[in-house]
């Protein structure tokens, strides 16, 4: 079995991102790589597909359309940025489109009487075909891909008096979970853009019916929930009603509000009070939820949210084989238990970073701004950048002028609240020339967050944590009352550079060993972000006595 550092450079020759190399490049290129050519399990076409047909030879076929609507609307999503497409989809979408049924839905029949769970499961997987249909045909416009797209719109409005009586609401709200009435309002994203494509006002009507239908209650699906919170703002955007953004933004506060976003950026699986495992769906609907009301609103608060999911849990989710999935949560931080969820997260964490390139720079008053030090261009008229971020290794990132017009032009960057400064930023009007570059430095500030007589510790965006692997000792009965002590200090050098880790952030405290206090002993600090080069089972202390 290829190691990791070998995993990625294959990675990397097979999908590198074009024009781009940074940290969140090679992310992303690794997850691409998994969807490709990786496994357990391949995703060969008859895998893919078997949700749509359905034929029960994997787990979740009767989430009709899931899998397979997901892997065509991330790889496309994946496709648009890397400027191209890739034969595996191109071959799925042909494959899918001859399993639709007769009245435009795929998978298992839908009943005819009582709304059932299998019915919510079904609704669920064809909600991912539709926007999965529809983003294929946005990267390559097909009639016959349209087609199916309105076929199965038609069978959501057929289906859509039963689905939104108010008894249907009362049952499937409940601790219906995976199944609940989520299922029917993630429809909501796919509606939006089917009506944005067509203008058949039929479909604008029914998606604004779900969305005055959704609420967030406890023990939820986050994703579910998030995913319809998403469509919202898509709702916004072709009707340019604000009453949409407003509720959306509710909603997106809400969540903060009732302690559903924790310490390191993560959504929990299932609303409070069931909080037991993060999500990786639900960290990349969270991530792409801030970044939509940041770009939307400009309120410094969605980017800052972000930010803490990006650096922290988003990248964490992210396992050394290119999986998104689940970690058990510990009161402490991280439990050993995890899952590689490949029937979901991995196509939704990739359909987030494909996003989060677009994201970097945004435009204001004529003027560039470099808002989020990620991998990204940004351009203006008159002048394009491209920017690759080091920000894990040293905390720089690099910005090459790619176009100039020879005329002055300006630079913001924003100096976000971990950082005391960025040098070799100047926000003066200067002619850029082809070629040159400009290197910006984010110089990292170190924040405590006390709670209940513990600390956590946070380098720059990254959160930090005691692990197993680094610092087995740290962990002898009983560690719990290992007494702590402050201050930690800097240990970048620490070992080293390797795929994925940020010795940028690295740091050292010191304690006293619960069992054996008169033998003072250190520990390493970790950004969490580091473990997707690391063991699967791991266990993390971030709050530390």
């Amino acid at each position: 079995m290829l190691n990791v550092a070998a995993r990625l450079l294959f990675a990397l020759l097979l999908c590198a991102t074009p024009g781009l190399a940074g940290d969140w490049s090679a992310r992303f290129d690794l997850t691409l790589h998994r969807i490709l050519q990786g496994g357990p399990p391949h995703f060969d076409d008859d895998f893919v597909v078997a949700d749509a047909v359905p034929q029960n030879t994997r787990r979740f076929t009767n989430f009709s359309g899931d899998v397979s609507g997901r892997y065509i609307g991330a790889l496309s999503a994946a496709a648009r940025h890397a400027g191209g497409s890739f034969p595996e989809l191109d071959r799925i979408v042909a494959k899918t489109l001859q399993l639709q049924k007769p009245d435009g839905h795929f998978g298992a029949p839908m009943s005819e009487n009582k709304v059932t769970n299998d019915d919510m499961a079904m609704l669920w997987g064809n909600g991912r075909m539709l926007i999965g249909l529809l983003e294929y045909h946005a990267l390559s416009p097909h009639p016959e891909v349209l087609a199916a797209a309105r076929r199965l719109g038609d069978f959501l409005v057929k289906q859509a008096p039963r689905l939104n009586s108010e008894d249907v609401r009362r049952e499937y709200n409940g601790e219906k979970f995976a199944v609940g009435y989520i299922c029917w309002t993630s429809n909501l994203e796919g509606l939006v853009e089917l009506y944005r494509v067509t203008r058949d006002g039929r479909y604008l009507a029914l998606a604004r019916e779900i969305a005055s239908r959704t609420d967030r209650h406890p023990s939820q699906h986050s994703h579910g929930f998030l995913s319809t919170v998403r469509g919202i703002v898509q709702l916004h955007r072709v009707t340019g009603e604000r009453a949409y953004l407003e509720q959306a933004k509710r909603e997106w506060q809400g969540v903060i509000g009732s302690g559903n976003v924790l310490l390191h950026g993560a959504v929990p699986e299932m609303f409070a009070p069931a909080v037991k495992r993060d999500e990786g769906c639900s960290e990349a609907d969270w991530l792409r939820l801030s970044l939509e009301l940041w770009q939307l609103t400009r309120d410094p608060e969605c980017l800052r949210q972000a930010e803490l999911t990006l650096f922290n849990e988003f990248a964490f989710n992210q396992f050394h084989t290119g999986d998104f999935g689940h970690h058990v949560l510990a009161a402490d931080g991280i439990a050993p238990d995890f899952a590689h969820a490949w029937w979901c997260c991995t196509f939704h964490g990739l359909r987030a970073m494909a996003a989060l390139f677009d994201y970097g720079f945004h435009q204001s008053g004529g003027t560039l701004v470099y808002d989020l030090p990620v991998d990204s261009r940004g351009e203006i008229s008159g002048l394009e950048l491209r920017a690759e971020s080091a920000l894990e290794r040293d905390g720089s990132v690099l910005v090459t002028v790619l176009k100039s017009d020879g005329a002055p032009h300006a630079l913001r960057v924003r100096v976000p609240e971990w950082a005391s400064e960025v040098k070799g930023a100047d926000p003066a009007a200067r002619v850029w020339k082809i070629g040159e570059t400009l290197t910006l430095t984010y110089v990292l500030r170190t924040r405590e967050v006390k709670q209940g007589g513990r600390t956590a510790i946070f380098r720059g965006p990254w959160l930090l944590a005691v692990d197993e692997q680094a610092s087995p000792g740290f962990f002898d009965e009983p560690y719990t009352e290992n007494k702590v002590q402050w201050p930690a200090e800097p240990a970048a050098g620490a070992m080293g550079y390797a795929a994925f880790s940020v010795p940028a952030a690295r740091m050292r405290v010191r304690y006293l060993p619960g069992g054996y206090p008169v033998q003072p002993a250190a520990a390493l600090l970790r950004p969490m972000a580091e473990y997707t080069s690391g063991p699967d089972s791991n266990r993390l202390v971030f709050w530390l006595p």
